[in-house]
């Protein structure tokens, strides 16, 4: 299990963890594009998924902003009409870009973003 919590990681910086406090000011407002992951704190998929999220966010530092939800967060699941997890999101002006369903690997996933 991972802490909820915005900590280092094995990759260096991690994913930020965004709940209904923190959503607005970071995802909804955020001027660059931001990759948002949904998954859950238990479940080895969501687990993965928030691996990659972290690792992402260390390669990414500076150009896109990299957030994990637990999928309890209800304010960002209907925000985004998030069904399925875990799922990703691309987000560039609070509009999703990108839908990304399922766990991926962080080379599978810099193909898609890149």
């Amino acid at each position: 299990m991972y802490k909820q919590e915005k900590s280092a990681n094995n990759y260096g910086m991690a994913a930020i963890i965004i709940n209904n406090n923190n959503f607005k000011k970071e995802i909804k407002y955020c001027k660059t594009p931001v990759l948002l992951s949904f998954g859950f704190n238990s479940g080895l998929p969501s687990i993965l998924l928030k691996r990659t999220a972290d690792a992402l966010s260390d390669e990414f530092k500076g150009k896109i902003k990299v957030g994990f939800v637990d999928s309890i967060n209800a304010d960002a699941v209907k925000e985004f009409n998030i069904r399925f997890f875990p799922v990703s999101v691309v987000i560039k002006d609070g509009i999703v870009t990108d839908k990304i369903v399922g766990s991926m690997c962080k080379s599978d996933m810099l193909k898609i973003l890149q």
